[in-house]
């Protein structure tokens, strides 16, 4: 892990209770629409692999149908903009990362960071390869580059396997690539290049040009991505 995240992570902590003061309302409002819409619950935590492999609940607004006891979805750990699963309004949720503000308070709590790797589920954690012990060095991100670069290409792999097949022998390996790459190489500008890029993604404005040029140069993994994808969803991550 980087010496600048290990900085930034007592600056997440701060920055992300400060936020939780000033949305907390906005947040409340959302719980209540899924409500009012999609019935209880409003809120689920969900498994992720966080830093050192320990595995935590990470906080959502719920953007599936409730099959399981404690709201989460039935099935396997990933999901894609073809998914049957979503509600309408997890849908319009995951458009705008709304469905995510409530990992802030992983954030506070030491779990997470405001930027870094997304968690994956303990299913796709392989806790014997090296890849692994590097990204899990750091804590997991409420965003993280893979989501700017792999969504459409991962998307597709998901639509063609729901089983998760395709994901875990053809995606994953290059979102572990990409991953340790950033945990390794963190810095205040690699930082402001990523989020710099997210917000294009959520203004709808195409392609990620820079950060996306970057990787290509210092991943090799990145090559089988193809040059012509770029993410029509911001959302487009692995989770329920």
């Amino acid at each position: 892990m980087s010496r600048w995240l290990q900085i930034r992570t007592v600056i997440d902590r701060a920055a992300a209770a400060a936020l939780l003061v000033l949305i907390s309302p906005f947040i409340a409002v959302l719980g209540l629409v899924v409500r009012l819409r999609d019935g209880a619950p409003s809120f689920i935590t969900v498994p992720r692999v966080g830093r050192g492999g320990q595995v935590f609940g990470m906080w959502k607004i719920r953007s599936m149908t409730a099959s399981q006891p404690d709201g989460r979805a039935d099935g396997i750990g990933l999901s894609s903009t073809e998914d049957h699963r979503i509600t309408p309004t997890g849908r319009w949720l995951r458009s705008y990362y709304l469905d995510e503000l409530p990992q802030l308070v992983n954030v506070v709590a030491g779990r997470m960071s405001l930027l870094g790797p997304r968690p994956e589920a303990p299913e796709f954690v392989d806790a014997d390869d090296p890849l692994w012990h590097d990204v899990l060095a750091a804590p997991p991100g409420i965003a993280g580059p893979t989501q700017l670069l792999v969504s459409a290409w991962e998307d597709r792999h998901i639509n063609d396997s729901p089983t998760g097949r395709q994901y875990v022998e053809v995606v994953l390996p290059v979102k572990l690539a990409i991953d340790r790459w950033y945990v390794t190489r963190s810095s205040p500008r690699l930082d402001i290049l990523v989020l710099g890029s997210l917000a294009r993604r959520l203004v709808g404005r195409s392609g990620v040009p820079a950060l996306t040029e970057r990787v290509r140069a210092q991943v090799p993994e990145a090559e089988q991505i193809p040059n012509h994808d770029t993410p029509a969803d911001p959302h487009l991550s692995p989770g329920l």
